[in-house]
């Protein structure tokens, strides 16, 4: 017997729209992507957008999950933020509608203490909510990226997180500063990259140490070609380096695209980390969103 389609889900992010046809437990039948991502678009430009890449699956019987950048001020609707403590209890409690027979639309989470808001991520709750089982879930979550996550859980709740702008910082420094003269992808020198995290890890001055970058690549200590790979885990190897020792000390999960994930696992082993699992962004997503649904229609 073939799966049969419960749930539209939609993640839009800020450079990409993705949707996906759901079935039973997260699983994606079929999805479809589109570069008209949220950060250019206007309130009125979401639905017909939506119609126009997956119109053919709209169905009054399929209800559509979106999370993402759509939530946010001036994009489809404001759809607020949910302080930690949250869960899946607080966000189907905060999911908001466009119009009554529109798309239900995910809440940002936030970290709010009494000076007001902290930090938020749209997206990332979804993808936790996901790798949530019946069994387990670890205790710390990281989700690199752009801005990367790193979020610690209390049960199925996420507790508090904190946002590192390391995959912004590297494109930005490749792209306008000294340090990218020359410089081409990451991806290739894994002692590159090593020596970078290592230096990450020992670092007490960044701004400092992010000079290494030339001077290793002067010294002939790092190659031109890579010099990407070093000032890569250079900056995980910083990211790292802040975290609190608790958080480094039992389970952690990584939640991202594979080429990522592999490089913060890699980089974890090498601060002393034992128990690191990955996880895709995408399959967490749609488990994520199907979560929500399943305890919405409860």
């Amino acid at each position: 017997m073939s799966l049969q389609p419960r749930l539209i889900g939609v993640d839009w992010g800020t450079s990409n729209l993705r949707v996906m046809r759901i079935a039973e437990d997260g699983r994606v039948l079929e999805s479809r992507s589109d570069p008209r991502g949220a950060g250019r678009l206007t309130p009125e430009a979401f639905a017909p957008i939506l119609q126009a890449v997956a119109g053919d699956w709209l169905d009054p019987a399929l209800p559509v999950f979106v999370c993402g950048m759509a939530g946010a001020p001036g994009r489809w609707l404001d759809a607020g933020f949910l302080p930690c403590p949250a869960g899946a209890d607080e966000i189907i409690a905060g999911l908001k509608r466009p119009d009554p027979d529109g798309p239900f639309i995910i809440p940002a989470v936030a970290m709010v203490d009494e000076a007001g808001l902290q930090d938020v991520m749209r997206g990332e709750e979804t993808q936790i909510l996901g790798l949530i089982t019946a069994e387990a879930v670890a205790p710390v979550i990281v989700a690199p990226g752009t801005h990367s996550k790193w979020v610690r859980m209390d049960g199925a709740r996420i507790r508090d997180f904190r946002t590192f702008m390391t995959g912004e910082l590297f494109s930005a420094l490749r792209a306008g500063t000294v340090l990218g003269v020359g410089m081409g992808d990451p991806g290739g020198d894994d002692a590159a990259f090593r020596h970078g995290v290592e230096r990450g890890l020992a670092t007490s001055a960044a701004s400092a140490d992010l000079f290494s970058v030339r001077i290793e690549m002067l010294a002939g200590r790092v190659p031109l070609s890579g010099t990407a790979d070093y000032m890569s885990g250079l900056l995980i190897g910083l990211e790292i380096a802040a975290q609190p020792r608790s958080s480094l000390a039992g389970d952690i999960s990584i939640v991202g695209a594979d080429r990522l994930t592999i490089r913060y696992q890699q980089a974890l082993a090498l601060a002393g980390c034992a128990t690191v699992r990955r996880h895709s962004a995408e399959d967490a997503t749609a488990r994520g969103l199907w979560r929500i649904y399943e305890a919405f229609s409860q």
